[in-house]
C-alpha cells in the first residue's frame, strides 16, 4: 500500500451538527466540508441541536462517517428551552446501541458551548477524531452502496 493510500485510510470522517445558537453572531458558517491535516470535516448547522434524530444519526454512519460530534448550545441558553437536552439524550441512545453492537460509542459525542468561533468547531471534530483513531474506519464505509455522508438521500 502506497504512503497516500495509508495516509487516506487514516483521515477519519468527522461530521459536526451544530446549533445556530451555539456560535458567535460574528461566525458565518454555512455547511461546508474541510479538508484538515489528518481529517475530513463536514460542519451541518442546525437551527437547534434537538433536531438531529436518532435515526439520521444512525444513518450518518451507515453511509460511512467516522464519527459523529454535536454541538449544542449551553443548557441555561437553550432557545427552545429543552433542545440541548433532547439532543443529549438522543446522543446517549445512540451510543448505547453502538456499545452494544460493538461499534464504539466514541464515535458519537455531545458538547455544549456558547459565542463558539469556527475554530472551536474544528477542534472538537479533532478531538472527536483523535478518539476514534484507535477504532480504526467505520467499517460501513465501503460496504454500502458508495455513497459518502454528504451524499444527498436517495428516493425511495
Amino acid at each position: 500500500m502506497s504512503g497516500n493510500e495509508e495516509a487516506g485510510r487514516n483521515e477519519p470522517e468527522i461530521v459536526v451538527l451544530f446549533c445556530q445558537q451555539s456560535v458567535a453572531r460574528t461566525v458565518s458558517l454555512a455547511n461546508a466540508y474541510r479538508h484538515l491535516p489528518g481529517l475530513r470535516v463536514r460542519l451541518v448547522v442546525l437551527p437547534c441541536s434537538s433536531n438531529v434524530e436518532v435515526r439520521q444519526m444512525v444513518k450518518m454512519l451507515e453511509k460511512g462517517a467516522d464519527a459523529i460530534q454535536i454541538v449544542a448550545c449551553a443548557e441555561e441558553a437553550c432557545r427552545f428551552l429543552v433542545g440541548s437536552n433532547r439532543a443529549e439524550r438522543r446522543v446517549e441512545y445512540v451510543r448505547r446501541l453502538l456499545d452494544e453492537i460493538d461499534f464504539g460509542a466514541e464515535r458519537v459525542g455531545l458538547v455544549r458551548g456558547m459565542n463558539l468561533s469556527a475554530e472551536q468547531l474544528l477542534d472538537w471534530a479533532r478531538e472527536r477524531a483523535d478518539l476514534i483513531r484507535e477504532l480504526g474506519p467505520n467499517p460501513m464505509r465501503n460496504a454500502g452502496n458508495g455513497d459518502s455522508p454528504e451524499s444527498p438521500p436517495q428516493a425511495a
